[in-house]
């Protein structure tokens, strides 16, 4: 099922392009008019569609027995299809110019579309990408700022493969399109309106035997098993690989190879070089179509991949400048200048938050008062087998003369401590400068 693999490992992609994991959501680039390959019947009631290839994906909307789908691609257990009627997308209103509400042009570029939902409030699910000028079709508007428009040309959602069953005689010839009165589905909810049974669980199948006391068979969100055995042809089964498709499953067995790698080692424009060839001398529509898909999934995650590259570098560069900048500041500390003769600091001594009385070093802040706000001089430090009387001094205008100087270190700036020789009290009405340089 080459064509299927092929489908896959777009899935693929989108998952591999973040870096760990972005919680924006899997973005899958749109193609102007994407092909149907087939259609399909749902087999079970209260079938989810969901935002993407997963339970993890939240819910969007519920099909019914005997509803009918445009199935797009596959990837494992899922079936991309066609937004069914009733459902819509997101758009921030910012990036919308409309005269009447109802008809919008996009104002930006690489505008985000994502895939809303009838059944709760998330939308990270980013659908496809519009370019300024794109015209779109204005269903609604949510409350937080974000516009319901028609879901645009490339935007899909998911469905189980488990409950849907291929449509025999509905098979489309490559590149075909079914019209669009060909899908029924549900209608929109209320705004606002909760899901009627557990988002995760997927399904509630289908039953004309209900258990005693009138019950179904099921409860709302069992995933029972459909009637129909699960292993069906694959909607792609019918195309014959060419030489072209058999060298784009090639490339994307290389592709898969260098996404496989960490983030920081992967170098994706050769593989974006190689497609876009494909896409400009195929004879191949499918091929083109496809090619061009994995151009825009590519770039998309070159792209990111690039913004991490000149952060890391960024963040790199800054730790540089801060190690020359601490070394810088250390020698100036080490060459401080001796301490003159005479007093070497002046101001109001003070108890120390960070150096209470009874414990060691025995430090106290000397605070020019006088400043607004008041400014810490630096610190007194009082030596184990010195004999000054530091009662008599808290809370005085004093003088300090220093055996010696240092520096206290760990903040933005340096601060000196004086280790005192003498204390001498000073009368504050006329300060002198203080010498701490």
């Amino acid at each position: 099922m080459y064509c299927a693999q092929l489908i896959s490992f777009g899935t693929m992609l989108t998952v591999g392009a973040s870096l760990g994991q972005v919680s924006e959501g899997a973005t899958t680039p749109g193609l102007s008019d994407r092909p149907v390959i087939a259609q399909g019947e749902v087999t079970a009631n209260d079938l989810y569609v969901r935002s993407g290839p997963s339970v993890n994906h939240y819910t969007i909307a519920k099909l019914h027995a005997g509803d009918r789908v445009n199935i797009v691609g596959e990837a494992g257990d899922w079936y991309e299809i066609l937004p069914p009627p009733g459902t819509f997308s997101l758009l921030s209103a910012d990036y919308v110019d409309s005269a009447d509400g109802k008809h919008g042009v996009v104002s930006g570029d690489n505008v985000r579309v994502r895939a809303g939902s009838l059944l709760n409030k998330n939308k990270y699910t980013v659908q496809v990408k519009l370019s300024k000028g794109a015209e779109v079709d204005i269903v609604g508007r949510e409350p937080d700022g974000f516009l319901r428009i028609k879901p645009p040309k490339g935007a899909t959602l998911w469905v189980s493969r488990q409950y849907v069953e291929y449509v025999p005689g509905e098979r489309l010839r490559e590149g075909g399109m079914l019209p669009p009165s060909a899908v029924t589905g549900v209608e929109p909810a209320a705004t606002g309106a909760e899901p009627s049974t557990t988002p995760g669980d997927d399904v509630k199948v289908a039953s004309s035997s209900p258990a005693p006391g009138g019950q179904p068979t099921t409860e709302p969100g069992e995933a029972a098993k459909p009637t129909e055995p699960a292993s069906r042809p694959s909607p792609f089964a019918a195309y014959e690989p060419t030489t072209e498709r058999r060298g784009l499953e090639e490339l994307d067995t290389e592709v898969r190879s260098e996404l496989a790698k960490p983030a920081a080692e992967r170098r994706l424009k050769p593989f974006i070089e190689r497609y876009q060839k494909i896409v400009e001398g195929s004879q191949d529509d499918f091929a083109r179509r496809y090619a061009q898909a994995r151009v825009n999934q590519l770039t998309d995650m070159e792209e990111l991949l690039e913004t991490v590259r000149n952060v890391r570098g960024l963040v790199d560069s800054t730790d540089q400048k801060r190690r020359e900048y601490l070394e810088e500041r250390a020698k100036i500390r080490t060459a401080a200048p001796a301490i003159r003769s005479g007093l070497d600091a002046r101001g109001e001594l003070r108890v120390s938050a960070v150096h209470p009385p009874g414990t060691w070093p025995r430090r106290y802040r000397l605070v020019n008062a006088t400043a607004h706000p008041e400014r810490t001089i630096g610190y007194v430090e009082i030596p184990r087998e010195s004999s000054i009387d530091v009662s008599n001094f808290v809370g005085q205008y004093v003088g300090v003369r220093a055996s010696a100087k240092r520096w206290q270190t760990g903040g933005v700036n340096p601060v000196p401590i004086f280790v005192a020789r003498e204390l001498v009290l000073l009368e504050p009405t006329a300060p002198e400068p203080n010498k701490t340089d």
